[in-house]
């Protein structure tokens, strides 16, 4: 029986966020100067993974989506072939970044990881938003304590309430309220202040 030496590779563009599944068989990797797999998309095109053969292994050089980083994979000729599906995954995230093997079981991987990005990236938002309006209070807290934060009524009795989109300040006495967004153009301008004053 002949062995039939194809594999998909799939892959997500580091500058785009393209996805490419692409079929290589073991011609496509034979050339002394290896292979280049570029994005999927015409309009980026740019370089995303580089093949080197280098006698009973491929070196696979990857632009990691993830973290940003080039990353260096030394993989056996006879693994690479042979197995039947392998991922290679970003050290710093421990995420796949390359998947390998037969089609269907590449594009099912390849699913389940933008699944698991879109959840991951919404938990950094929340924890981003949670890091902002502590650095927020924290700096309001630093300008009350040098008598900066006052109401137009001129009173300092000035109370503090947080929610998960502001740091929202009222006076006691005058019941003046002054929304402070968490973002980081509201942080930066709370960084650069000298006072704050509610009218």
């Amino acid at each position: 029986m002949i062995k039939e030496f194809k594999k998909s590779i799939g892959y997500i563009c580091p500058y785009c966020s393209s996805i490419a599944i692409k079929e290589f068989n073991l011609f496509d990797f034979s050339g002394r100067d290896g292979t280049e797999l570029l994005c999927a998309n015409d309009a980026c095109g740019e370089h995303c993974i580089a093949v080197t053969p280098k006698k009973d292994k491929y070196t696979i050089v990857i632009d990691c989506p993830l973290c940003d980083e080039p990353h260096t994979f030394n993989i056996q000729k006879i693994t690479f072939w042979q197995s039947k599906f392998f991922v290679l995954h970003c050290p710093e995230t421990g995420l796949g970044i390359l998947f390998i093997g037969e089609r269907d079981a590449v594009k099912n991987e390849i699913e389940h990881q933008e699944e698991m990005l879109v959840e991951m990236n919404d938990e950094y938002s929340i924890s981003d938003e949670l890091g902002i309006i502590f650095d927020e209070v924290e700096r309001i807290n630093e300008l009350a304590k040098d008598g900066n934060v006052s109401c137009s009524c001129g009173s300092r009795a000035i109370a503090i309430e947080i929610d998960n989109e502001n740091v929202s300040l009222y006076c006691r006495e005058c019941g003046n309220k002054k929304d402070i967004p968490a973002s980081r153009e509201a942080l930066n301008e709370l960084l650069n202040a000298s006072a704050i004053v509610l009218d």
